[in-house]
């Protein structure tokens, strides 16, 4: 059996235009929480990275284009692959990654999330 290294996996909620993106390298993923199409969203952090700021991990999407994200915004698999699951059957963003809101839009997802009950 051949498991591919690289690999671009997207989530879509069936209700509304939510989206959540994990790019995978092997044994490591980059996550991307979308709330509608055309949104900048919000991507991973690892608050546990204790590395260098400029150390970078490479991922490649499904048309061949080959992306560079730092490793302090890479996760490791296990938590990648709990992040789909819970996106899966709860149809949002799991409150147990730690998320960057890259639109500038003021909005703290990690804030709204850890107030959910």
């Amino acid at each position: 059996m051949v498991i591919k290294k690289y690999k671009e996996i997207w989530i879509y909620n069936e209700t509304d235009e939510q989206a959540l993106c994990a790019l995978i390298n092997g044994e490591y993923g980059w996550l991307m929480y979308l709330r509608e199409e055309g949104d900048a969203g919000f991507s991973s952090r690892n608050s546990d990275y204790k590395g260098t700021e400029d150390a970078t991990m490479e991922f490649f999407l499904n048309n061949g284009q080959r992306d560079e994200y730092p490793l302090s915004w890479v996760l490791p698999i296990d938590k990648v692959n709990s992040a789909i699951e819970y996106f899966k059957k709860y149809h949002k963003p799991p409150k147990f990654v730690v998320w960057h809101n890259d639109s500038d839009d003021g909005v703290s997802l990690n804030h709204i999330l850890s107030n959910r009950l």
